[in-house]
């Protein structure tokens, strides 16, 4: 499975636990101008999850999708996103490295990562995603015109 896409897209969810998690810089987007962290977990578990997705089409004018997933799990599972919050984040495991090419021309670029990565209110806007499997259960999906869709909700809460 896999997602890139121009309209913006943003995920609430009240859990997120991952394991074996490594991130690194990186770039998407058109000609990868938009600065993006890339985070790869090996198997991820998201709870009380809502996806809104606001489109602005000719005539019709905004149409937002909502998408509420109680539970998600994900194997081979890789964000691209510009930012994402948390209100609370526990780590086990961590390691930070910073490949190079030669000992006179360091590459710049970091590797940060954990065994083990929970945290709890999170909140992404992924530029793309690719996963191995992703199999949800408790999925609701309203459209609607207008914006808005899960602001001001707290998932799990």
């Amino acid at each position: 499975m896999a997602f890139a896409g121009e309209v913006p897209v943003t995920v609430h969810a009240a859990r997120v636990s991952a394991s074996g998690v490594s991130a690194s810089p990186s770039a998407s987007g058109r000609g990868g101008l938009l600065p993006a962290l890339a985070t790869r977990m090996e198997q991820a578990t998201i709870q009380d999850a809502c996806v809104t997705s606001t489109a602005h089409l000719p005539v019709v004018g905004a149409v937002t999708a909502v998408v509420r997933i109680e539970r998600a799990s994900a194997s081979g599972l890789t964000v691209e996103a510009g930012k994402a919050t948390a209100r609370s984040v526990q780590l086990s495991g961590a390691k930070f490295s910073t490949p190079q090419g030669s000992l006179q021309r360091p590459t710049g670029l970091f590797t940060v990562g954990a065994q083990k990565v929970s945290g709890s209110m999170v909140t992404t806007q992924p530029h793309a995603f690719t996963a191995g499997t992703i199999t949800s259960r408790g999925v609701t999906i309203e459209l609607h015109r207008g914006a808005g869709g899960c602001e001001g909700e707290r998932p799990g809460e």
